[in-house]
Protein backbone atom coordinates (compact mmCIF):
# COMPACT_ATOMS: atom_id res chain seq x y z
CA UNK A 1 0.00 0.00 0.00
CA UNK A 2 1.15 3.32 -0.53
CA UNK A 3 1.51 5.97 2.06
CA UNK A 4 -0.17 8.54 2.42
CA UNK A 5 0.19 12.44 2.26
CA UNK A 6 -0.85 14.63 4.81
CA UNK A 7 -1.81 17.47 2.94
CA UNK A 8 -4.05 17.40 -0.55
CA UNK A 9 -1.89 20.51 -1.65
CA UNK A 10 1.02 20.20 -4.04
CA UNK A 11 2.40 23.69 -3.94
CA UNK A 12 6.40 23.97 -3.13
CA UNK A 13 7.40 24.43 0.62
CA UNK A 14 9.13 27.36 -0.31
CA UNK A 15 6.23 29.17 1.24
CA UNK A 16 6.35 28.16 4.18
CA UNK A 17 10.12 27.40 5.47
CA UNK A 18 11.88 30.55 6.16
CA UNK A 19 15.70 30.29 6.02
CA UNK A 20 18.01 31.72 8.73
CA UNK A 21 20.31 34.63 8.79
CA UNK A 22 23.23 33.44 6.56
CA UNK A 23 22.10 29.92 5.70
CA UNK A 24 20.81 28.46 3.09
CA UNK A 25 18.48 30.08 0.91
CA UNK A 26 14.34 28.74 0.63
CA UNK A 27 14.98 27.03 -2.76
CA UNK A 28 17.78 25.10 -1.20
CA UNK A 29 15.57 24.43 1.80
CA UNK A 30 12.87 23.59 -1.00
CA UNK A 31 15.29 20.79 -2.36
CA UNK A 32 16.24 19.12 0.93
CA UNK A 33 12.63 18.69 2.14
CA UNK A 34 11.45 17.33 -0.99
CA UNK A 35 14.66 14.70 -1.40
CA UNK A 36 13.94 14.19 2.54
CA UNK A 37 10.15 13.58 2.05
CA UNK A 38 11.02 10.94 -1.17
CA UNK A 39 13.69 8.68 1.50
CA UNK A 40 11.35 8.75 4.65
CA UNK A 41 9.44 5.32 3.76
CA UNK A 42 12.68 3.67 3.87
CA UNK A 43 14.01 5.66 6.23
CA UNK A 44 10.53 4.32 8.08
CA UNK A 45 10.92 0.53 6.90
CA UNK A 46 14.39 0.50 8.90
CA UNK A 47 12.92 2.25 12.40
CA UNK A 48 10.40 -0.32 12.18
CA UNK A 49 11.84 -3.37 11.44
CA UNK A 50 15.25 -2.91 13.99
CA UNK A 51 13.33 -0.82 15.99
CA UNK A 52 16.09 2.15 15.43
CA UNK A 53 13.62 5.04 16.79
CA UNK A 54 10.00 5.75 17.20
CA UNK A 55 8.55 7.27 13.93
CA UNK A 56 7.21 11.17 14.10
CA UNK A 57 4.21 10.33 11.88
CA UNK A 58 1.33 7.72 11.80
CA UNK A 59 2.30 3.92 10.13
CA UNK A 60 1.98 4.70 6.36
CA UNK A 61 1.69 8.65 6.80
CA UNK A 62 4.28 10.71 4.96
CA UNK A 63 5.43 14.21 6.53
CA UNK A 64 3.59 17.33 5.42
CA UNK A 65 4.67 18.81 1.94
CA UNK A 66 4.27 22.34 3.05
CA UNK A 67 6.56 21.89 6.81
CA UNK A 68 6.93 24.95 8.99
CA UNK A 69 10.40 25.35 10.23
CA UNK A 70 10.41 23.61 13.66
CA UNK A 71 8.69 20.52 11.69
CA UNK A 72 11.67 21.04 8.99
CA UNK A 73 14.66 20.97 11.65
CA UNK A 74 12.89 18.23 13.75
CA UNK A 75 12.42 15.91 10.82
CA UNK A 76 15.34 16.41 9.28
CA UNK A 77 17.28 16.02 12.41
CA UNK A 78 15.55 12.49 13.25
CA UNK A 79 16.82 11.64 9.12
CA UNK A 80 20.15 12.40 10.15
CA UNK A 81 20.14 10.59 13.74
CA UNK A 82 18.77 7.51 12.04
CA UNK A 83 21.23 7.68 9.27
CA UNK A 84 24.33 7.15 12.23
CA UNK A 85 22.53 3.61 13.39
CA UNK A 86 22.02 2.19 10.18
CA UNK A 87 24.27 -0.49 8.81
CA UNK A 88 24.84 -1.65 5.12
CA UNK A 89 23.27 -5.41 6.35
CA UNK A 90 20.23 -3.97 7.47
CA UNK A 91 19.57 -2.09 4.23
CA UNK A 92 20.45 -5.64 2.52
CA UNK A 93 17.62 -7.44 5.11
CA UNK A 94 14.69 -4.99 3.96
CA UNK A 95 11.93 -6.75 2.03
CA UNK A 96 12.69 -6.32 -1.48
CA UNK A 97 9.60 -4.81 -2.48
CA UNK A 98 10.36 -1.86 -0.05
CA UNK A 99 13.79 -1.33 -0.65
CA UNK A 100 13.74 -1.70 -4.67
CA UNK A 101 9.26 -0.52 -4.76
CA UNK A 102 10.00 3.19 -5.26
CA UNK A 103 12.76 4.42 -7.44
CA UNK A 104 12.31 7.68 -6.15
CA UNK A 105 13.03 7.04 -2.69
CA UNK A 106 15.73 4.96 -3.91
CA UNK A 107 17.21 7.32 -5.29
CA UNK A 108 16.52 9.51 -2.86
CA UNK A 109 18.26 7.67 -0.25
CA UNK A 110 21.19 7.08 -1.95
CA UNK A 111 21.89 11.23 -3.08
CA UNK A 112 21.60 11.83 1.76
CA UNK A 113 24.66 9.68 1.70
CA UNK A 114 26.49 10.37 -1.00
CA UNK A 115 26.27 13.85 0.15
CA UNK A 116 27.42 13.52 3.46
CA UNK A 117 30.77 15.52 4.29
CA UNK A 118 32.77 13.32 6.61
CA UNK A 119 31.84 9.85 5.55
CA UNK A 120 32.62 7.29 8.05
CA UNK A 121 33.36 3.35 6.77
CA UNK A 122 30.32 2.12 7.76
CA UNK A 123 28.94 4.97 5.63
CA UNK A 124 30.74 3.86 2.73
CA UNK A 125 29.52 0.17 3.08
CA UNK A 126 25.93 1.63 2.51
CA UNK A 127 27.14 3.74 -0.52
CA UNK A 128 28.72 0.72 -1.79
CA UNK A 129 25.67 -1.61 -1.23
CA UNK A 130 22.83 1.12 -2.36
CA UNK A 131 24.65 1.61 -5.55
CA UNK A 132 24.38 -1.72 -7.23
CA UNK A 133 21.24 -2.19 -5.58
CA UNK A 134 20.04 1.04 -7.35
CA UNK A 135 22.09 0.16 -10.63
CA UNK A 136 19.99 -3.40 -10.21
CA UNK A 137 16.58 -1.80 -10.42
CA UNK A 138 17.50 0.22 -13.51
CA UNK A 139 18.96 -2.46 -15.11
CA UNK A 140 15.84 -4.74 -14.52
CA UNK A 141 14.17 -2.31 -16.62
CA UNK A 142 15.58 -2.40 -19.63
CA UNK A 143 15.22 -6.43 -21.47
CA UNK A 144 17.98 -8.74 -21.44
CA UNK A 145 20.52 -5.89 -19.96
CA UNK A 146 20.86 -7.90 -16.05
CA UNK A 147 21.96 -11.18 -18.48
CA UNK A 148 24.67 -9.57 -20.52
CA UNK A 149 28.24 -8.23 -20.24
CA UNK A 150 27.47 -5.24 -18.01
CA UNK A 151 30.19 -2.40 -19.55
CA UNK A 152 31.33 0.59 -17.36
CA UNK A 153 29.43 2.64 -20.11
CA UNK A 154 26.22 0.76 -18.92
CA UNK A 155 26.49 1.44 -15.17
CA UNK A 156 27.62 5.28 -15.73
CA UNK A 157 24.61 5.58 -18.05
CA UNK A 158 22.19 4.16 -15.14
CA UNK A 159 23.64 5.50 -12.22
CA UNK A 160 23.59 9.09 -14.11
CA UNK A 161 20.17 10.26 -11.95
CA UNK A 162 21.88 9.61 -8.82
CA UNK A 163 25.53 10.50 -9.42
CA UNK A 164 25.34 13.23 -12.06
CA UNK A 165 29.13 12.42 -12.90
CA UNK A 166 28.95 9.14 -13.34
CA UNK A 167 32.52 8.41 -15.05
CA UNK A 168 32.95 5.06 -17.71
CA UNK A 169 36.61 5.99 -17.58
CA UNK A 170 38.63 2.36 -15.91
CA UNK A 171 41.23 3.94 -13.60
CA UNK A 172 44.43 2.22 -13.26
CA UNK A 173 44.30 1.50 -9.50
CA UNK A 174 41.24 -0.01 -9.63
CA UNK A 175 42.58 -3.02 -12.23
CA UNK A 176 42.52 -5.70 -9.86
CA UNK A 177 38.49 -5.71 -10.02
CA UNK A 178 38.86 -6.63 -13.45
CA UNK A 179 41.38 -9.67 -12.64
CA UNK A 180 38.50 -11.14 -9.55
CA UNK A 181 36.00 -10.98 -12.37
CA UNK A 182 38.18 -12.93 -14.40
CA UNK A 183 38.87 -15.29 -11.96
CA UNK A 184 35.23 -15.49 -11.08
CA UNK A 185 34.44 -17.32 -14.64
CA UNK A 186 36.18 -19.88 -13.70
CA UNK A 187 35.05 -20.50 -10.43
CA UNK A 188 31.89 -23.77 -10.07
CA UNK A 189 31.41 -23.85 -6.73
CA UNK A 190 31.22 -20.92 -3.70
CA UNK A 191 34.51 -22.96 -2.86
CA UNK A 192 36.86 -22.28 -5.28
CA UNK A 193 35.14 -18.42 -4.52
CA UNK A 194 36.14 -18.49 -1.04
CA UNK A 195 39.26 -20.80 -1.34
CA UNK A 196 40.69 -17.90 -3.66
CA UNK A 197 39.74 -15.33 -1.50
CA UNK A 198 38.17 -13.39 -4.27
CA UNK A 199 35.41 -11.44 -2.09
CA UNK A 200 37.82 -11.09 0.98
CA UNK A 201 40.51 -9.43 -2.56
CA UNK A 202 37.38 -6.90 -3.51
CA UNK A 203 36.74 -5.62 0.44
CA UNK A 204 40.73 -5.38 0.59
CA UNK A 205 41.05 -3.00 -2.68
CA UNK A 206 37.95 -0.97 -0.90
CA UNK A 207 39.25 -0.58 2.09
CA UNK A 208 42.72 0.34 0.64
CA UNK A 209 41.24 3.22 -1.55
CA UNK A 210 40.45 5.86 1.34
CA UNK A 211 38.59 8.93 -0.19
CA UNK A 212 39.18 7.79 -3.63
CA UNK A 213 36.30 5.42 -3.62
CA UNK A 214 34.28 8.15 -4.27
CA UNK A 215 35.80 9.33 -7.23
CA UNK A 216 32.62 9.00 -9.62
CA UNK A 217 35.12 6.53 -12.29
CA UNK A 218 35.60 4.79 -8.88
CA UNK A 219 32.12 4.47 -7.78
CA UNK A 220 31.08 3.21 -11.07
CA UNK A 221 33.64 0.63 -11.05
CA UNK A 222 33.17 -0.93 -7.91
CA UNK A 223 28.86 -0.53 -8.60
CA UNK A 224 29.76 -2.91 -11.80
CA UNK A 225 32.26 -5.34 -9.73
CA UNK A 226 29.47 -5.55 -6.84
CA UNK A 227 26.85 -6.52 -9.37
CA UNK A 228 29.23 -8.87 -11.66
CA UNK A 229 30.38 -10.63 -8.47
CA UNK A 230 26.68 -11.25 -7.24
CA UNK A 231 25.83 -12.20 -10.43
CA UNK A 232 28.48 -15.04 -10.27
CA UNK A 233 27.63 -15.59 -6.86
CA UNK A 234 24.48 -16.89 -7.08
CA UNK A 235 25.39 -18.83 -10.11
CA UNK A 236 27.76 -20.89 -7.67
CA UNK A 237 25.07 -21.18 -5.16
CA UNK A 238 22.46 -22.86 -7.16
CA UNK A 239 25.49 -24.91 -8.20
CA UNK A 240 26.34 -26.12 -4.61
CA UNK A 241 22.30 -26.80 -4.32
CA UNK A 242 21.47 -29.01 -7.40
CA UNK A 243 24.86 -30.38 -6.71
CA UNK A 244 23.61 -31.56 -3.36
CA UNK A 245 20.39 -32.95 -4.25
CA UNK A 246 22.21 -34.27 -7.40
CA UNK A 247 24.00 -36.54 -4.91
CA UNK A 248 21.34 -36.95 -2.63
CA UNK A 249 19.52 -38.88 -6.06
CA UNK A 250 23.04 -41.11 -6.84
CA UNK A 251 22.66 -42.40 -3.35
CA UNK A 252 19.55 -43.18 -2.69
CA UNK A 253 19.75 -44.98 -6.06
CA UNK A 254 22.42 -47.11 -4.64
CA UNK A 255 20.42 -47.97 -1.41
CA UNK A 256 22.37 -45.60 0.88
CA UNK A 257 20.21 -44.15 3.32
CA UNK A 258 22.32 -42.26 5.77
CA UNK A 259 25.42 -40.50 5.57
CA UNK A 260 28.31 -39.00 7.86
CA UNK A 261 27.57 -35.51 8.24
CA UNK A 262 29.85 -34.37 11.39
CA UNK A 263 31.73 -31.91 9.63
CA UNK A 264 28.84 -29.92 8.45
CA UNK A 265 27.51 -29.86 12.17
CA UNK A 266 25.33 -33.09 11.79
CA UNK A 267 24.93 -36.15 12.91
CA UNK A 268 26.97 -38.87 11.74
CA UNK A 269 24.00 -40.92 10.43
CA UNK A 270 21.95 -37.99 9.00
CA UNK A 271 19.52 -39.16 6.99
CA UNK A 272 19.62 -38.57 3.07
CA UNK A 273 15.28 -37.63 3.46
CA UNK A 274 16.76 -34.77 6.14
CA UNK A 275 19.58 -33.72 3.94
CA UNK A 276 17.34 -33.55 1.07
CA UNK A 277 15.17 -31.37 2.91
CA UNK A 278 18.01 -29.05 4.20
CA UNK A 279 19.18 -28.44 0.08
CA UNK A 280 15.21 -27.65 -0.77
CA UNK A 281 14.83 -25.40 1.80
CA UNK A 282 18.26 -23.72 2.28
CA UNK A 283 17.73 -19.92 2.65
CA UNK A 284 20.79 -16.63 2.30
CA UNK A 285 21.51 -15.65 5.35
CA UNK A 286 21.17 -12.07 5.40
CA UNK A 287 20.74 -11.80 9.57
CA UNK A 288 24.35 -10.47 9.60
CA UNK A 289 26.56 -8.73 7.75
CA UNK A 290 28.48 -10.92 4.65
CA UNK A 291 31.53 -10.32 7.00
CA UNK A 292 30.41 -11.88 9.99
CA UNK A 293 31.27 -15.23 11.42
CA UNK A 294 27.48 -16.70 11.36
CA UNK A 295 27.01 -15.81 7.30
CA UNK A 296 30.17 -17.14 6.89
CA UNK A 297 29.37 -20.76 8.68
CA UNK A 298 26.15 -21.16 6.88
CA UNK A 299 27.95 -21.40 3.37
CA UNK A 300 30.66 -23.35 4.55
CA UNK A 301 28.25 -25.89 6.11
CA UNK A 302 26.13 -26.06 2.94
CA UNK A 303 29.81 -26.85 1.17
CA UNK A 304 30.59 -29.24 4.15
CA UNK A 305 27.22 -30.95 3.19
CA UNK A 306 28.33 -31.19 -0.67
CA UNK A 307 31.68 -32.50 0.32
CA UNK A 308 30.44 -34.85 2.60
CA UNK A 309 28.02 -36.61 0.03
CA UNK A 310 30.61 -36.92 -2.59
CA UNK A 311 32.76 -38.76 -0.34
CA UNK A 312 30.03 -41.20 0.30
CA UNK A 313 29.52 -41.52 -3.33
CA UNK A 314 33.43 -41.78 -3.76
CA UNK A 315 33.58 -44.88 -1.65
CA UNK A 316 30.30 -46.34 -3.60
CA UNK A 317 31.99 -46.08 -7.10
CA UNK A 318 34.49 -48.90 -8.24
CA UNK A 319 38.14 -48.60 -7.21
CA UNK A 320 38.17 -46.23 -4.34
CA UNK A 321 39.69 -46.66 -1.35
CA UNK A 322 38.11 -47.71 1.94
CA UNK A 323 36.61 -44.94 4.37
CA UNK A 324 40.22 -45.44 7.02
CA UNK A 325 42.15 -44.27 3.98
CA UNK A 326 40.18 -41.51 2.44
CA UNK A 327 39.86 -40.24 5.89
CA UNK A 328 43.40 -39.95 6.28
CA UNK A 329 44.33 -39.01 2.98
CA UNK A 330 41.64 -38.12 1.10
CA UNK A 331 40.72 -34.09 0.41
CA UNK A 332 37.46 -32.70 0.05
CA UNK A 333 37.12 -32.45 -3.92
CA UNK A 334 35.57 -29.95 -5.91
CA UNK A 335 33.99 -30.41 -9.40
CA UNK A 336 36.59 -28.37 -11.70
CA UNK A 337 38.10 -26.64 -9.18
CA UNK A 338 41.48 -24.96 -10.77
CA UNK A 339 44.66 -26.54 -9.53
CA UNK A 340 46.18 -25.20 -6.13
CA UNK A 341 48.58 -22.77 -5.76
CA UNK A 342 50.91 -25.28 -4.26
CA UNK A 343 54.35 -26.05 -5.77
CA UNK A 344 55.09 -29.34 -6.85
CA UNK A 345 57.31 -31.41 -4.23
CA UNK A 346 60.23 -32.10 -6.43
CA UNK A 347 61.99 -32.97 -3.29
CA UNK A 348 60.71 -33.76 0.30
CA UNK A 349 60.10 -30.31 1.57
CA UNK A 350 61.40 -28.73 4.47
CA UNK A 351 60.07 -29.84 8.23
CA UNK A 352 59.51 -27.37 10.97
CA UNK A 353 62.12 -27.53 13.46
CA UNK A 354 59.98 -27.18 16.47
CA UNK A 355 56.61 -25.75 17.68
CA UNK A 356 56.87 -23.73 20.87
CA UNK A 357 54.38 -21.84 22.46
CA UNK A 358 54.92 -18.88 19.99
CA UNK A 359 53.64 -21.81 17.50
CA UNK A 360 54.53 -23.55 14.75
CA UNK A 361 58.56 -23.22 14.04
CA UNK A 362 60.14 -22.36 11.14
CA UNK A 363 61.91 -24.32 8.55
CA UNK A 364 65.24 -25.57 8.71
CA UNK A 365 66.22 -23.45 5.90
CA UNK A 366 65.05 -20.37 7.30
CA UNK A 367 67.11 -17.38 6.51
CA UNK A 368 68.46 -15.41 9.62
CA UNK A 369 66.27 -12.33 8.30
CA UNK A 370 62.93 -14.43 8.67
CA UNK A 371 64.22 -15.25 12.35
CA UNK A 372 64.80 -12.11 13.06
CA UNK A 373 61.04 -10.99 11.91
CA UNK A 374 60.03 -13.62 13.74
CA UNK A 375 61.89 -12.82 17.20
CA UNK A 376 60.30 -9.16 16.37
CA UNK A 377 56.47 -10.19 15.98
CA UNK A 378 56.78 -12.44 18.57
CA UNK A 379 58.10 -9.40 20.95
CA UNK A 380 53.86 -7.99 20.03
CA UNK A 381 52.38 -11.30 20.94
CA UNK A 382 50.27 -11.54 23.92
CA UNK A 383 51.33 -13.74 26.87
CA UNK A 384 51.44 -17.30 25.19
CA UNK A 385 49.23 -20.26 25.95
CA UNK A 386 49.83 -22.62 28.93
CA UNK A 387 52.53 -25.20 28.52
CA UNK A 388 50.11 -27.73 28.04
CA UNK A 389 48.90 -25.77 25.06
CA UNK A 390 52.56 -25.28 23.72
CA UNK A 391 52.83 -28.88 24.26
CA UNK A 392 49.91 -29.85 22.75
CA UNK A 393 50.46 -27.49 19.67
CA UNK A 394 54.17 -29.00 18.82
CA UNK A 395 52.29 -32.14 18.50
CA UNK A 396 49.33 -31.25 16.32
CA UNK A 397 52.25 -29.34 14.56
CA UNK A 398 53.76 -32.41 13.22
CA UNK A 399 50.70 -34.71 12.80
CA UNK A 400 49.55 -32.10 10.32
CA UNK A 401 52.89 -32.32 8.76
CA UNK A 402 53.49 -35.54 8.61
CA UNK A 403 49.68 -36.24 7.17
CA UNK A 404 50.41 -33.45 4.33
CA UNK A 405 53.74 -36.05 3.34
CA UNK A 406 52.17 -39.15 3.53
CA UNK A 407 49.27 -37.57 1.17
CA UNK A 408 50.50 -34.48 -0.90
CA UNK A 409 48.48 -32.52 -2.14
CA UNK A 410 47.47 -33.81 -5.90
CA UNK A 411 46.90 -31.24 -8.53
CA UNK A 412 42.84 -30.19 -9.34
CA UNK A 413 42.29 -29.90 -6.01
CA UNK A 414 41.63 -27.34 -3.26
CA UNK A 415 41.51 -28.14 0.35
CA UNK A 416 43.32 -30.87 2.08
CA UNK A 417 41.83 -32.89 4.60
CA UNK A 418 44.01 -33.97 7.90
CA UNK A 419 42.23 -36.39 10.90
CA UNK A 420 42.83 -35.96 14.54
CA UNK A 421 41.90 -37.66 16.96
CA UNK A 422 38.68 -38.60 14.65
CA UNK A 423 38.71 -34.98 13.87
CA UNK A 424 38.26 -33.83 10.43
CA UNK A 425 39.84 -30.46 9.60
CA UNK A 426 39.87 -29.36 6.09
CA UNK A 427 43.03 -26.90 4.84
CA UNK A 428 42.78 -24.19 2.26
CA UNK A 429 45.30 -24.75 -0.65
CA UNK A 430 47.68 -21.85 1.26
CA UNK A 431 47.98 -23.70 4.28
CA UNK A 432 48.51 -26.66 2.76
CA UNK A 433 51.39 -24.67 1.12
CA UNK A 434 52.34 -23.13 4.35
CA UNK A 435 53.25 -26.63 5.48
CA UNK A 436 54.93 -28.31 2.62
CA UNK A 437 56.66 -25.12 1.32
CA UNK A 438 59.67 -23.39 2.05
CA UNK A 439 58.89 -21.45 5.03
CA UNK A 440 59.02 -17.58 5.78
CA UNK A 441 57.22 -15.51 8.41
CA UNK A 442 53.69 -15.54 6.27
CA UNK A 443 54.18 -19.35 6.34
CA UNK A 444 54.65 -19.49 9.77
CA UNK A 445 51.43 -17.21 10.46
CA UNK A 446 49.52 -19.95 8.52
CA UNK A 447 50.80 -22.69 10.50
CA UNK A 448 50.09 -21.67 13.67
CA UNK A 449 46.09 -20.61 12.50
CA UNK A 450 45.91 -24.12 11.62
CA UNK A 451 47.11 -25.69 14.51
CA UNK A 452 44.89 -23.27 16.86
CA UNK A 453 42.09 -24.58 14.72
CA UNK A 454 43.02 -27.85 14.59
CA UNK A 455 43.52 -28.07 18.14
CA UNK A 456 39.70 -25.76 18.77
CA UNK A 457 38.26 -28.37 16.68
CA UNK A 458 39.63 -31.46 18.57
CA UNK A 459 38.34 -30.14 21.32
CA UNK A 460 35.05 -28.93 20.71
CA UNK A 461 34.54 -32.58 19.00
CA UNK A 462 35.78 -34.24 22.12
CA UNK A 463 32.97 -31.47 24.59
CA UNK A 464 30.18 -33.23 21.74
CA UNK A 465 31.19 -36.32 22.30
CA UNK A 466 31.73 -37.16 26.03
CA UNK A 467 30.76 -33.93 27.56
CA UNK A 468 34.33 -33.15 28.70
CA UNK A 469 35.00 -29.70 28.89
CA UNK A 470 38.71 -30.14 30.01
CA UNK A 471 40.36 -29.60 27.12
CA UNK A 472 38.32 -26.88 25.86
CA UNK A 473 38.80 -24.43 28.72
CA UNK A 474 42.62 -25.26 28.05
CA UNK A 475 42.70 -24.68 24.30
CA UNK A 476 40.12 -21.53 24.02
CA UNK A 477 42.49 -18.76 25.91
CA UNK A 478 45.36 -20.08 23.79
CA UNK A 479 43.02 -19.55 20.30
CA UNK A 480 41.98 -16.74 21.29
CA UNK A 481 45.15 -15.38 22.36
CA UNK A 482 46.36 -16.19 18.87
CA UNK A 483 43.45 -13.90 17.32
CA UNK A 484 44.98 -11.06 18.34
CA UNK A 485 48.19 -11.61 16.78
CA UNK A 486 46.67 -13.06 13.89
CA UNK A 487 44.40 -9.63 13.69
CA UNK A 488 47.57 -7.46 13.58
CA UNK A 489 49.48 -9.37 11.39
CA UNK A 490 46.67 -8.81 8.90
CA UNK A 491 46.79 -5.47 9.31
CA UNK A 492 50.73 -5.08 8.74
CA UNK A 493 49.98 -7.19 5.37
CA UNK A 494 47.37 -4.36 4.07
CA UNK A 495 50.06 -1.39 4.91
CA UNK A 496 52.66 -3.29 3.00
CA UNK A 497 50.52 -3.94 0.41
CA UNK A 498 51.31 -7.94 0.22
CA UNK A 499 47.35 -8.36 -0.60
CA UNK A 500 48.03 -12.07 -0.82
CA UNK A 501 49.21 -12.72 3.05
CA UNK A 502 46.41 -10.27 4.26
CA UNK A 503 43.65 -12.08 2.10
CA UNK A 504 45.27 -15.77 3.03
CA UNK A 505 45.71 -14.84 7.02
CA UNK A 506 42.12 -13.24 6.77
CA UNK A 507 40.18 -15.97 5.70
CA UNK A 508 42.31 -18.01 8.02
CA UNK A 509 41.66 -16.30 10.94
CA UNK A 510 38.17 -16.20 10.44
CA UNK A 511 38.15 -19.54 10.30
CA UNK A 512 39.42 -19.34 13.46
CA UNK A 513 37.07 -17.00 14.97
CA UNK A 514 34.22 -19.39 13.54
CA UNK A 515 35.62 -21.70 15.84
CA UNK A 516 35.84 -19.92 18.75
CA UNK A 517 32.00 -18.91 18.74
CA UNK A 518 31.12 -22.11 18.38
CA UNK A 519 33.11 -23.93 21.17
CA UNK A 520 32.12 -20.87 23.13
CA UNK A 521 28.46 -21.39 22.94
CA UNK A 522 29.31 -24.99 24.31
CA UNK A 523 30.75 -24.02 27.47
CA UNK A 524 28.39 -24.51 30.61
Amino acid sequence: MSPKTSGTTTAPPVATIKANAGGPNPAELAARWKEARQAYPLYAALATQFNLAPLPYPQGELPPVRPTRSTFDSDTKWLDDLDKKILAFQLRQLPPETLNGNEESLRALVQRQLRKADKTDADRDKIDLLLVQYFALRASEEEGLVHKEITLDHVARLLQPVLAQADPTPLEWCGPLEQILEKTKHCHSLRDLMEDGLLEQGRILKDSAGPMFYDPAALVAFCRFNFLLRRAFIRMLHADLKAVREAVDKLEATGVKAVDCRGAGFSAAETTAQLRFFSENWRQPFQKDYTHSSVHRAFEQLLAVRAALEEALGRKSPGAPPPAAAATKGESAKPGAPSPKVPAASAEPSRPADAKATGPALTQSEPAAQKTSRATAASHEPTGPSIDAAAEAEKCMETIWEQLIAAPPSRGRSMSTVVLQDTKVLLSSWEVAAFVSEGNQDAEDLRRAVVARAMLSVATDKRKRSGDESELKSVLPFARSEVSYFQGRVEQAKKSKNTEAAVNLGISTKRLLSCIEEAEGLQS
